[in-house]
């Protein structure tokens, strides 16, 4: 993929690019006209420079062997890579062979082709190596789906299990980022993972239940008019889960037991084994009285919990009314650390790293959470889990990512001196995220905007640590330059309470060759979602596209982005759609000002919080930007509280301490209202393009509906897409690249409307 414009197709990229430095875009029809006709290069020149970004695989996890040594280093990867033809992602393995070349130098010796592989919901290998764990699913004569525990050798399969036919349980939870494991004990005997508790069996209370002969085995309970009871849910993209709990595997003999000891309050995760195959240690969340969406949250209140299986007892470890997520053994198990947040304020937030030691049975912190922090010091933990395996040797330093302003970045901490240290990454200056650790070995994925993610890996150097490409092939992306900005709020802006903050963005610029040497590119302004949330210097395929469409984009991260310090988190809350308009507004008039974009070629996007800024800009300036898109934007927060999965987002974005008693009278409706984007609807003249999934929890379909029909009904320019089979992330392969199109498409239509 070196030169990535140098190529034929991408040469449809500079078409592009140079149509919209020089040519004029036919006048729009009216809004209540037939469609209009799009000119066929357009769309035939976007839709290259989407295929050409599209069709690279990235990396989805990477893992060192245990079958590694000192003198052999073997990396296990799988990757993910868009088919458009099929309409859908095929995932593949690679495996990688190193050698050193020197003290501190890798090469890469082998690479094994790759591998596609499906219906795999869990693949691990134990600790010695010697076997591997499958989960796999299929589907029967009856198009049932049916899941299976394969245990792999070196050699071949050596068992299988239909997990199913015990009974004990629903289905197996595949990997889900709070719930879903499966991990090896120490003997290598047991397996624990994550099902759905069993319910019973209903029928209706007009059909006769034939009851099997009495052979003397306990009978199963069946429950009559209980068909349609309804059962609480994880929310947005956790429909199916419902109240999982953990279970463990015999191995040798296929037996499975559910560790029903657990509160009966609390649905389990992100289990793992204590020593000697004592017991399990896992995160329960309270699921009382009703389930508040998870995804995306990192605040629900949750504790520490370890299953004493000798003794048969639950013991809670952490402490009461937090939040807490991904427990972390050291290699003798002898350490447990962990993440931990209030459990209320923003949904996502800086976190303490706290040490469980397993023989003194003490709670230490070893982070705390950094309120404020100058500059380029250390800003505090922001990640939402650690690595699986991130310890180093001696088992006292652990390595993890963080945001770290603008950036992700990894660090290593030290859990004795309780001291931290970034690691070093050059020469890539981008996000990088770690992996996986072996010894002192480290797996790092790494990405730029103008970079695609590739791996890297290293040995940590006390002097300097030196870092592999696994991949030869280049993943620099050409056609494109950028930069992080630095922003300090005017003093009419300054927060009262948190006055020393300041904010970040990064503009991302075209440098084709194709261009006039005095072209200065349209500016589209892209603030993130969440609020709390950042867009930092990793990879970003709609930037990558709208900047080889001949754009410049601004990712702004304004105040209340992570990776900021808390204070900056904290400063939003009570004052969204004002500060966080005007900083994303001023972050945009400090770019036009450096005179390098076009001032009256302005567009805006964002996605979900990103286009509730997006609507609010087009409100509160109506007259700055030539066309808006956003996809599930939060648009009327009066309406948003009764209906979405996280209703608690709504009161706490607005300053309000959130109670599951909580309604919305008359006060809170008036300050819900006038911090509603449709509060300015009035004001809008800016063409936009909403973007749906029809499945979506978290921001509910009738808020872009109902922000539609007022703009239709005040005859102003607007499209609308909606998408079945995806919810708040539109990330089907043939809706997502629908949608990436027609933003791009959306924007060039109306360069001079």
């Amino acid at each position: 993929m070196a030169k990535f414009l140098a190529d034929e197709q991408s040469l449809n990229g500079s078409k592009m690019l140079q149509y919209i430095a020089g040519q004029k875009v036919p006048p729009q029809n009216p809004v209540n006209s037939a469609p209009r006709q799009r000119k066929g290069h357009q769309a035939k020149d976007i839709v290259s420079v989407f295929l050409e970004l599209a069709k690279q695989a990235q990396p989805t996890s990477a893992t060192f062997s245990h079958q590694s040594t000192e003198d052999t280093l073997v990396v296990d990867t799988k990757w993910s890579q868009r088919d458009l033809q099929k309409g859908e992602k095929t995932s593949f393995s690679k495996t990688y062979i190193m050698s050193p070349d020197g003290p501190s130098d890798l090469r890469v010796v082998m690479i094994t082709p790759p591998q596609e592989f499906s219906n795999v919901l869990w693949n691990r290998e134990s600790p010695s190596g010697r076997l591997r764990a499958l989960v796999c699913k299929v589907k029967n004569k009856k198009g049932e789906e049916k899941q299976y525990f394969e245990i792999w050798n070196s050699s071949r399969k050596v068992k299988t299990f239909d997990i199913q036919s015990c009974e004990k349980h629903g289905k197996v939870y595949e990997a889900d980022g709070f719930f879903g494991c499966l991990e090896w004990s120490p003997s290598e005997r047991y397996l624990v993972y994550i099902a759905e508790k069993k319910v019973h069996r209903t029928v209706s209370f007009f059909q006769e239940e034939k009851q099997p002969a009495d052979d003397g085995t306990k009978k199963e309970k069946i429950l009559q008019g209980d068909e349609h009871v309804f059962r609480g849910d994880w929310g947005e993209q956790l429909v199916d889960k419902h109240h999982p709990v953990p279970c463990v595997v015999d191995v040798m003999s296929g037996e499975v037991t559910v560790l029903d000891i657990i509160p009966g309050d609390i649905s389990a995760g992100q289990a793992i084994w204590a020593s000697d195959d004592a017991g399990v240690v896992f995160v329960g969340w309270n699921h009382e009285p009703w389930r508040l969406g998870l995804i995306y949250c990192i605040q629900r209140r949750s504790r520490i919990y370890f299953v004493d299986v000798k003794n048969t007892e639950c013991l809670a470890l952490s402490e009461e009314d937090r939040s807490v997520r991904s427990p972390c053994f050291n290699q003798d198990r002898s350490r447990l650390v962990y993440l931990d947040n209030p459990a209320r304020g923003g949904h996502c937030q800086c976190s303490r790293l706290m040490m469980y030691d397993w023989n003194t049975r003490e709670t230490s912190v070893v982070q705390d959470i950094v309120e404020y922090a100058k500059g380029e010091d250390f800003q505090g933990i922001f990640t939402d889990d650690l690595p699986r395996r991130g310890w180093l040797p001696g088992g006292s330093q652990i390595v993890l990512t963080t945001f770290w302003r603008s950036r992700q970045v990894p660090v290593v901490i030290d859990t004795n001196s309780k001291t931290l240290k970034k690691l070093d990454t050059a020469p890539h200056t981008g996000s990088s995220v770690v992996l996986d650790v072996w010894n002192n070995h480290l797996i790092l994925q790494a990405s730029a905007p103008d970079q695609m993610p590739c791996l890297m890996v290293g040995k940590l150097d006390l002097t300097e640590t030196k870092w592999l490409m696994l991949e030869a092939e280049e993943t620099k992306i050409d056609g494109l330059d950028w930069k992080i900005l630095q922003h300090q709020p005017s003093q009419d802006r300054v927060h009262v309470k948190y006055n020393d903050l300041d904010y970040e963005s990064v503009l991302c610029m075209p440098t084709s060759n194709s261009l006039p040497a005095d072209y200065k590119p349209p500016l589209i302004v892209f603030p993130h979602g969440g609020p709390h949330s950042t867009l930092d210097c990793q990879y970003q395929m709609y930037t990558a596209g709208f900047c080889l469409c001949g754009y410049a984009v601004l990712m702004v991260n304004y105040r209340g982005a992570l990776g900021f310090g808390q204070n900056s988190v904290d400063s939003l809350l009570g004052n969204i759609g004002d500060q966080d308009v005007k900083d994303v507004w001023a972050a945009a008039t400090s770019v036009i000002e450096m005179g390098v974009v076009n001032s009256e070629r302005l567009f805006t996007f964002g996605g979900s919080y990103g286009g509730f800024i997006t609507t609010h800009l087009i409100g509160q300036y109506p007259t700055k930007f030539k066309s808006a898109a956003c996809r599930n934007p939060v648009i009327d927060l009066t309406t948003m509280f009764g209906v979405t999965d996280i209703p608690d987002w709504v009161l706490e974005e607005i300053g309000k301490q959130f109670e599951f008693t909580s309604l919305s009278n008359a006060e809170i409706l008036g300050e819900l209202w006038k911090r509603s984007p449709l509060s300015y609807v009035s004001q809008v003249t800016t063409p936009i393009l909403l973007i749906i999934g029809k499945d979506d929890l978290r921001v509910p379909t009738t808020q872009a509906r109902q922000y539609y029909r007022y703009l239709k009904a005040r005859n102003k320019t607007v499209r609308f897409l909606a998408y079945e089979g995806n919810a708040h992330p539109i990330i089907s392969v043939p809706e997502e690249s629908d949608a990436c199109v027609n933003i791009m498409l959306w924007f060039a239509e109306h360069m001079e409307a």
